[in-house]
């Protein structure tokens, strides 16, 4: 494969970036991707951006449906990579996109941590813009495993104490205790404004009003929750480090953490990363430049990580509990149990 030119960082500036169809037919990311034809690989939409990205690499021997949601798409192309490897297109929103073109390139290309090549963008339309990336191959990150989770608090560690100072020059969105107490009130309100329309048994309404008791709970004590967060110093957080955004790689003697989507990353207190870290090794590889973090610290903040991550759950599945639709309190019930057990760790 020829290698690859430099990234395009404006549209204007690729000779072969102008869209593939009229902006008024790629509204969505479902009116992109329909186009796809099985039967002829060299027509998928992927394969089409690529080749305008790059017009000499080789033809994709397959191309699989890695992820699809309502605005974003991600595909794996076999063989255009460099050394044949596989390639990750990534078509969605072109604010998302400029987000994680950030973090690749002013960011990670900058630390000594693992992470995905990122091999450039293309616009597809006004709307939308596909991202090119290293495909990796490896396993998915499991809580359960020891291995895991000490490679993974290592990356933390090293991530983001080495990331608060070029981070902080990012512009980066806010994801401070603000940013999570707007979720607090979303999931509050639109279970407040629900609940009363909703056909549900007793048994599950009661479930309903004990989250919303949650929720008045954590507003009353947010003040000390700031407090708590105002222990730790800020830097670039990943935002959703769950298993299925992290993968770990086998790399002959040594494993390495390669996370990915970092669509809701951002500058802020490590919380919600270290929910389920592992403290000593955290502790371990943020020693070098955070020598008066403590284990207190860290406990503290894998509770408040959780809290957090609590009420993104709650904002979500709130959003389900519409009187329009058939609605059941089986996950709610789970995120509350969740979040009962954190804010049984914080310190209050």
């Amino acid at each position: 494969m020829p290698r690859l030119r430099p990234v395009c960082s404006m549209a204007k500036n690729c000779p072969s970036s102008k869209p593939l169809l009229s902006e008024e037919s790629m509204t969505t990311v479902e009116q992109i991707v329909s186009r796809e034809a099985p039967s002829d690989i060299l027509t998928h939409p992927a394969v089409l951006a690529w080749k305008r990205f790059q017009p000499d690499s080789r033809s994709a021997a397959a191309v699989s449906l890695l992820k699809k949601r309502s605005k974003t798409a991600i595909y794996k192309m076999d063989g255009v990579g460099p050394r044949g490897s596989s390639v990750v297109a990534k078509l969605c929103r072109w604010h998302l996109a400029a987000h994680e073109r950030t973090i690749y390139q002013q960011i990670l290309s900058r630390l000594p941590v693992s992470h995905p090549l990122y091999y450039g963008f293309i616009k597809e339309s006004e709307d939308h813009d596909w991202l090119f990336l290293e495909y990796i191959e490896g396993e998915q990150y499991s809580r359960s495993r020891d291995d895991h989770t000490v490679l993974v608090a290592r990356w933390l560690g090293l991530l983001h104490s080495t990331a608060a100072q070029i981070a902080h020059t990012a512009q980066l969105p806010d994801r401070g205790p603000e940013y999570h107490l707007i979720h607090l009130r979303e999931a509050r309100d639109n279970l407040q404004r629900n609940r009363k329309l909703l056909k549900l048994p007793a048994a599950e309404l009661a479930v309903i009003e004990e989250v919303i008791s949650q929720c008045d709970f954590l507003e009353w004590r947010w003040d000390h929750i700031q407090q708590l967060c105002d222990r730790m110093p800020r830097t670039l957080i990943h935002g959703d480090f769950k298993p299925r955004n992290v993968l770990i790689r086998p790399d002959g003697g040594e494993s390495s953490v390669f996370p990915f989507d970092w669509e809701a990353s951002g500058w802020g207190v490590p919380t919600g990363d270290l929910a389920y870290v592992d403290i000593a090794s955290y502790l371990e590889a943020s020693a070098p430049r955070w020598p008066h973090l403590t284990v207190v610290d860290v406990r503290i903040m894998k509770a408040i990580g959780r809290i957090f991550r609590g009420l993104e759950e709650f904002r979500w599945e709130s959003e389900k509990f519409d009187p329009r639709w058939e609605a059941s309190t089986i996950k709610l019930n789970y995120y509350r149990e969740r979040m009962s057990e954190a804010i049984e760790m914080t310190e209050w």
